[in-house]
């Protein structure tokens, strides 16, 4: 073993090796390019690290290019392979059979953490975690006092907004568009990518300091901010045990309400979220659905809510410290 001050690689039959962490689950690098290694160091495995479900490799080739930056991404997919391409010298082939990634990039793409943090990273953990026992849902995540709080809804519901509210209410952040759950020693385990809160435009009316950042364009196409969670003060954690779930319903009226939700409505929400996968990988949906089910035993409201999302995060958190002295009473 070799080492850089900062993180550690093996040296392997295609030049480096070394593992990452990823939601539960361990991603081993395979690279003929070893600065690759620090632009992934945030991800390197802490030994001893616990509750990783299943194992997925990536070999990646980098090659001398002049290409500046990444391209837009471009997606096709055949029964279990998936290939994405952001720009003509990136392109990244996902096999879900074989659980693993093989993919050929240039020097400054290998050399770009915001690459790698803000999208690769990400779309990896989406295609392939289902086959190593990981469920990304489409809902946020954030934590209070250790318990973890899921955020579900349609697109628009404003789960990104609330996020960032909730984050000022004195919760952390765990995510706010994909959660990623899988099973822990304890239970199930809801983890995050560390990933940006992406708010629309007119997030602004509601978070001044956004003055002080630039619109970009996300990777949906949207001209959005894109910001760290700390900005609104809050810890960001990698993970939490999930212990309710709250389905969120937009008013038109300043008001607020919780209902509870029956497990097969959850069930339903969240199945509604999760990609299909292909007719090969049954033991990958089978799991997957346990999972879910799972998860719909939770308890599990929806609430309605109008008005700004600074009055609906101190409703959530009301409800959800209500809810504690409750179940410790």
């Amino acid at each position: 073993m070799s080492t850089n001050g900062d993180f550690d690689t093996d040296v392997c039959a295609h030049g480096y090796r070394f593992s990452l962490h990823l939601a539960g689950t361990v991603c081993e690098v395979e690279t003929n390019y070893r600065p690759l290694g620090f632009t992934l160091r945030h991800w390197m495995s802490v030994a001893g690290e616990a509750n990783n479900t299943g194992k997925f490799t990536m070999q990646i080739l980098v090659s001398a290019c002049s290409t500046p930056r990444s391209g837009q991404p471009h997606f096709r997919g055949l029964n279990h392979v998936v290939v994405a391409s952001f720009g003509y010298a990136n392109v990244f082939v996902f096999d879900l059979l074989r659980r693993r990634i093989v993919a050929q990039i240039s020097e400054h793409v290998a050399c770009d953490p915001s690459f790698w943090n803000e999208r690769l990273l990400p779309i990896a953990v989406g295609v392939l975690g289902s086959t190593v026992g990981v469920v990304p849902v489409h809902c946020a995540c954030l934590c209070l006092e250790g318990e973890g709080v899921l955020v579900a809804g349609i697109s628009g519901a404003g789960k990104s907004t609330l996020s960032a509210a909730l984050v000022q209410a004195g919760f952390d952040y765990v995510s706010d568009d994909w959660t990623y759950i899988a099973r822990g020693d304890d239970g199930l385990l809801a983890h995050g990518l560390s990933a940006r809160i992406k708010l629309l435009p007119d997030a602004i009316a509601y978070f001044p300091q956004l003055a002080g950042h630039s619109l970009i364009t996300a990777l949906n196409g949207e001209l959005a901010y894109e910001v760290s969670a700390d900005t609104f003060g809050g810890d960001i954690v990698r993970s939490c045990l999930p212990l309710c779930c709250i389905f969120l319903e937009r008013s038109t009226e300043f008001t607020s309400s919780f209902a509870p939700m029956g497990a097969e409505h959850v069930r339903l929400g969240l199945q509604s979220s999760v990609e299909r996968l292909p007719s090969l990988l049954v033991d990958a949906a089978r799991s997957r659905s346990k999972i879910i089910e799972q998860l719909a035993c939770l308890p599990c409201w929806t609430f309605r809510y109008g008005g700004a999302p600074q009055f609906a995060a101190q409703e959530i958190l009301s409800f959800v410290s209500s809810q504690k002295q409750e179940s410790t009473a």
